[in-house]
């Protein structure tokens, strides 16, 4: 056994209770130390990679949908009678496992027609273990948005 030294990170306890039981419940054979460890190492990758992008000069690649960016690598997921597709973003495109390049309509209306992509599709984006459909993703982004424009707002006013 080889000697890995440690550093001990404080948490409130609820927190860290919270975390152990859902633990408990959703991956029984994962402790709350090495899912920490697994976590804060994938979110130091992804943001030491994001820091060297943008020190070169390099724009992120990934797929423009509307107003929802789709960085290199977000996997999507569609299902119609049971037949489940997945795709994935690479470069600026979306790729379907058969190599066809799609859009998400596309994507989403290969086995059935005229279904809104926001509500069929489930994406994955890098780092990420769960799916989300992609107009609660875009819900979401536009909610942390609009927090974001209020509290400059406010630390404005207070200026």
């Amino acid at each position: 056994m080889t000697y890995v030294a440690k550093q001990a990170i404080y948490l409130p306890y609820d927190i860290y209770l919270d975390l152990e039981l859902h633990l408990l419940v959703t991956r029984p054979d994962i402790q709350p130390e090495a899912f920490i460890q697994e976590l804060l190492h994938r979110w130091l990758t992804l943001d030491k990679e994001r820091l060297v992008a943008r020190k070169n000069g390099q724009a992120l690649h990934g797929f423009q949908w509307k107003n929802v960016f789709l960085p290199a690598g977000t996997q999507l997921r569609t299902s119609h009678r049971n037949k489940v597709e997945f795709a994935i973003v690479v470069g600026e495109q979306i790729i379907a496992e058969d190599g066809q390049s799609l859009t998400p309509s596309q994507f989403t209306n290969r086995q059935a027609s005229a279904r809104n992509a926001w509500r069929f599709v489930w994406l994955r984006l890098p780092g990420d273990d769960y799916w989300v459909r992609a107009d609660q993703y875009r819900s979401r982004l536009e909610l942390n948005q609009q927090q974001r424009l209020m509290t400059k707002e406010a630390l404005a006013g207070t200026v």
